[in-house]
């Protein structure tokens, strides 16, 4: 296909109003130190996206966003957001295509079907930017699919609704982004990226998404060999106290002390995530109740032995409120390993409710509640 048939039929499928944002991209030259106010224009549909040792953080977030997504999502790392706000799945998309962006440095488009707006379906079509330093630009328009379309342009739709395409600077497709060794100079660079895409950047453990894909795994293998196996649901008591006190900082700090007594605590078999904030999980494979009751006695005690001096400020100690639920051997119900946390989460909060720093185990018919710092 030649570049300008390309490019016309880029110009017919895109949505007119990303069209414009990348022709101010383009005018550009793609350097842009303020892209909040140089695609003001744009801002409602807009997000801007700086990279961080946490991860990716809106630093804009465009009013549609708020308004179809029911939260505004500004100043938010995007790996921890809650899998109610940003689904796993959806959340490792976004995580993919924008190192891919920043990677080619060129732009990439897409569309996407999801229910937006109370659950109504629609096609968006999204188009990121990288505007130079690490920071990408975003720019999502709800779009409606042509009914008459001849074939080449039916196939495009349907190619940016599998795959994110790489423009080219010719106004053409210059490349699929497929896989990140697509773009990855060495097998180091492979083996970087996969742990920014695995791994909690502050801690080292397992991320939410990574920790769902361990933990499924053993339980899968738990199920088909008939044995037991527990999960914990851990969150340390008061953490927002520790952070309005003594600082973020301090915080941090407080966070890799946790996850240190953890590890003293856990089998080399054992698997420990982060959910998000002060929230941790445990895996236990081949571990029944009264295990897993013994390895969370084990994890309170050791974290109340802890003590966190900061750098700047007093010393202190925290506490853990634990949660436990468990697959018995030989059980062959059909319980995932969300269905699992959420039973494990119930008992948290009782845990929460009944003075904290203590262990709880649940009761299969009870569900998760509201949780308490």
């Amino acid at each position: 296909m030649q570049a300008t048939t390309a490019s016309a039929l880029i110009a017919k499928v895109m949505d007119a109003r990303l069209l414009d944002l990348l022709a101010e991209w383009r005018a550009a030259g793609g350097n842009i130190a303020d892209p909040a106010a140089h695609f003001a224009r744009h801002a409602p549909h807009l997000l801007v996206i700086e990279a961080e040792p946490a991860g990716n953080r809106y630093v804009h977030y465009g009013a549609a966003f708020t308004r179809h997504f029911g939260a505004d999502l500004t100043g938010c790392v995007i790996d921890v957001l809650p899998a109610d706000v940003l689904p796993a799945e959806r959340r490792g998309m976004l995580e993919f295509e924008y190192a891919y962006a920043r990677q080619v440095g060129r732009p990439l488009w897409r569309s996407y079907t999801a229910p937006f707006d109370g659950g109504r379906v629609e096609t968006w079509q999204r188009l990121v930017l990288p505007v130079g330093g690490g920071w990408l630009a975003v720019g999502a328009y709800p779009t409606a699919c042509g009914d008459r379309d001849d074939e080449a342009t039916a196939l495009l739709r349907l190619a940016i609704e599998r795959v994110p395409v790489v423009l080219g600077e010719d106004g053409g497709v210059a490349d699929l982004a497929l896989s990140l060794r697509d773009f990855c100079d060495t097998r180091q660079h492979v083996a970087e990226l996969e742990v920014l895409a695995t791994r909690d950047s502050l801690t080292g453990i397992a991320n939410r998404r990574h920790f769902h894909h361990l933990a499924g795994l053993e339980l899968d293998h738990a199920r088909r060999m008939g044995r037991s196996f527990a999960l914990l649901a851990l969150d340390i008591d008061h953490f927002k106290r520790v952070n309005d006190t003594f600082g973020h900082a301090a915080g941090d700090e407080a966070l890799r002390a946790f996850v240190a007594a953890c590890r003293l605590c856990l089998r080399e078999y054992d698997i420990l995530g982060r959910l998000g904030g002060e929230e941790f999980a445990v895996a236990l494979p081949n571990t029944g109740r009264d295990g897993a009751c013994v390895i969370a006695e084990r994890l309170r005690h050791q974290v109340d032995e802890v003590v966190v001096r900061p750098s700047h400020g007093h010393q202190f100690g925290m506490t853990v409120s634990i949660g436990i639920a468990c697959l018995d051997r030989g059980d062959v119900a059909q319980a995932d390993v969300s269905a699992l946390l959420d039973q494990a989460d119930s008992a948290l909060y009782r845990a929460k409710a009944m003075g904290r720093n203590r262990v709880e185990v649940a009761d299969a018919s009870q569900s998760a509640s509201g949780m308490v710092d």
